[in-house]
């Protein structure tokens, strides 16, 4: 194979992987409480109540959105301070215009932490 086909296919192929690697982790823990629920419920008849909480335990947290928010709201300044000091532009398209997505999204995450109703965690 050639070196111009390689490199995009590893390229395309890590980016898979990143994305599939959390997805794969957490459905294998997931797999490993349920069989420790099974095993709880054949051998006992019920099943504990320290494995019920491991599985409805709400692991985001109710500031969960204000810190995603955030962190999106910094990611849009770091932009527009490399746009302000002289980086240019990134593929032809202004650092502040790519800047407006990850802004607009984290004042929509921070808007829901203080205006959306939470419902109690477990």
């Amino acid at each position: 194979m050639e070196v111009a086909i390689i490199v995009p296919l590893i390229v395309f192929a890590s980016i898979v992987l990143i994305i599939a690697t959390p997805f794969y982790f957490r459905h294998r823990n997931r797999r490993v409480i349920y069989e420790a629920i099974k095993t709880s419920v054949e051998k006992t008849g019920e099943a504990d109540p320290k494995l019920i909480a491991a599985i409805t335990h709400d692991a985001i947290g109710p500031n969960a959105d204000l810190r995603r928010g955030v962190l999106l709201l910094c990611l849009a300044v770091a932009l527009g301070l490399a746009e302000y000091f002289g980086a240019g532009d990134m593929m032809g398209f202004p650092y502040w215009a790519a800047a407006l997505f990850p802004g607009l999204i984290g004042a929509a995450y921070i808007v829901f932490h203080f205006f959306a109703p939470r419902e109690p965690t477990v």
